[in-house]
């Protein structure tokens, strides 16, 4: 049995090297097939940049913020005041309204009008008559 087990060793020791030899080759070559290939093509956000006095003509827009804690957030913009904004950044269901403090702001972004909510009469129901 000594014989064979130098040789049973020297056996997984060369499948274990060849494992490993291949694994970073696979796993590069997954990770350049993702990249981009310019730094340039990666997306860039959308909207146009105002200052932060601008707003108070855009209230009911969607806006995009930036903020020195390195965050970024998306909402209706539903309040402007010359300390703080509030952004609307929840869902249709769950409100969520959010103050964020002008000193906080990096960027500013006006990606476009909130969508309508329904092209129904505010005197109809949408109930159906039996």
């Amino acid at each position: 049995m000594k014989k064979r087990f130098p040789l049973f060793a020297s056996l997984i020791v060369a499948f274990s090297l060849a494992g490993a030899a291949a694994a970073p080759d696979a796993h590069t070559a997954g990770a350049k097939a993702r990249a981009p290939a310019d730094k340039s093509e990666a997306a860039k956000p959308a909207g146009e940049i105002v200052e932060y006095a601008d707003l108070e003509n855009r209230v009911g827009e969607i806006v995009s913020i930036e903020t020195t804690f390195d965050t970024t957030r998306t909402g209706k913009l539903v309040k402007f005041t010359r300390p703080a904004l509030t952004i609307d950044i929840g869902t249709e269901e769950h409100s969520f309204a959010l103050s964020v403090p002008k000193e906080t702001i990096k960027s500013i972004r006006v990606i476009g009008a909130a969508a309508a909510g329904t092209d129904k009469d505010a005197g109809t129901s949408g109930a159906k008559k039996n």
